[in-house]
């Protein structure tokens, strides 16, 4: 493990680099997603890490820039973000660094006992591979280290936290970026992302500059079951340079869920921000990836009702959202309904559904805040049998005004 005079020589070296600055071009200027070689290369990832890995290339941000102060190690990162927001993680040790203590063992052994756990330094996906805690292994990995001059640790001894929920908080620069924060698992509805996400503005407000700009870090925070926050670990994009060797971003981009409607939130959250949108993607992707195909239906969507800006200058206010599914095979859009339930866009919302798919959707969507309407009850008999075989798009657009007249006294978005 590198020394404190070392980690020190860390702390000049991020403080004496050089500042990036995103400035936002007076005309938003259009592109076109296209796989370039330099861009696939390496990459650690799949069609979400693309679409970011490019996204950030045409931003002339460099990948290489964060990661070379090794933020991927669980250690390094501790040291780092610990030393600009004191106490914003659970106290960590490196293995090493103990071991080297006199009665090492004995004292690694001591703080399991006192709720700490052992954890590898590097790695991800770990909520998923539920390999978090390696623990039990401890003699094995014990049998394995040696006296290594290797500057950054393999493994942590970490607190363990009582946790009673956990979050992941995504932002880009000093900003957190809005509906964007998930609840780890994705559980019952809470409506409580506002304080994990001030939580986290607040540690980017500490760290310096050459860390946060044109940085896109996802964040795992946990709420202890005592009512405090803390970082378990935070996912930096850029090219990685030792575990999963290449460009990687969060895991989120790649959800096979989720992925196509976050990169398309991306989009346009990039295109707001600093003015670049992905307006068209290569013909090649479009034919060969499902995902691509879906990424520009979400565009459509987020452009075509141009509610996107009223969302991000929006401050807390109530909001009712409109969605018209029509049939119960429209995935796409019951993809998109489930994201923005997922990130609380909303405090209520209305499901608009034909008559077969009425008692499906109303069991799916059996929560308090949901309200499942059988389009049929927008319309007198004589209306509806003149609109039952319209196109979809028409009915959509006649079945929301309809039902929003009903609502005519609460803020809403039709999608």
């Amino acid at each position: 493990m590198s020394s404190p005079k070392d980690f020190q020589k860390v702390i000049a070296d991020i403080e004496g680099s050089e500042e990036l600055e995103f400035i936002r071009p007076l005309e938003s200027y259009l592109v076109e997603l296209i796989p370039y070689e330099f861009l696939v290369t390496d990459l650690s990832g799949n069609y979400g890490a693309l679409f970011v890995r490019f996204i950030l290339f045409y931003l002339g941000i460099d990948e290489n820039q964060v990661l070379r102060w090794r933020l991927e190690n669980k250690f390094r990162q501790y040291q780092i973000l610990n030393f600009y927001s004191p106490d914003c993680m659970p106290n960590t040790f490196g293995l090493f660094e103990l071991l080297k203590q006199e009665k090492g063992v004995e004292k690694i052994r001591e703080l399991f006992s006192k709720g700490y756990f052992l954890k590898a330094a590097l790695g991800d996906a770990s909520y998923v591979s539920k390999n978090w805690d390696r623990t039990n292994e401890f003699d094995d990995i014990l049998s394995q280290q040696t006296s290594s001059n290797e500057p950054f640790e393999a493994y942590i001894v970490q607190k363990k936290l009582q946790l009673r929920r956990e979050f992941r908080v995504h932002t880009f620069c000093k900003e957190v970026i809005p509906l964007l924060t998930y609840r780890i698992p994705n559980t019952q509805y809470f409506n409580d992302h506002n304080d994990a996400e001030e939580f986290v503005f607040s540690v980017l407000g500490r760290l310096p500059n050459q860390i946060t700009e044109g940085t896109l870090i996802a964040w795992d925070i946990g709420l202890t079951t005592y009512g405090q926050y803390f970082i378990i670990e935070a996912n930096f994009t850029g090219f990685h340079p030792e575990y999963r060797r290449g460009f990687q971003t969060t895991g989120y981009v790649d959800n096979h869920q989720y992925g196509a409607v976050i990169c398309a939130w991306l989009n346009n959250y990039f295109c707001k921000k600093y003015g670049l949108f992905v307006e068209t993607i290569d013909a090649e992707l479009i034919a060969n990836y499902p995902f691509y195909k879906a990424l520009l239906y979400y565009n459509s969507i987020f452009l075509k009702n141009d509610y996107i800006t009223e969302i991000f200058k929006r401050q807390n206010a109530s909001l009712s959202v409109i969605v018209y599914l029509g049939d119960v095979s429209n995935v796409l859009t019951l993809n998109l309904l489930n994201h923005f339930l997922s990130v609380d866009l909303a405090d209520k919302y209305y499901v608009i559904v034909n008559p077969l798919g009425f008692d499906t959707i109303k069991t799916l969507f059996n929560r308090p805040h949901i309200k499942v309407i059988n389009e049929t009850e927008l319309f007198t008999i004589q209306q509806y049998e003149a609109v039952i075989y319209i196109g979809y798009d028409r009915k959509k657009q006649i079945s929301s005004y309809h039902l929003a007249r009903r609502i005519k006294n609460e803020n809403y978005l039709i999608i």
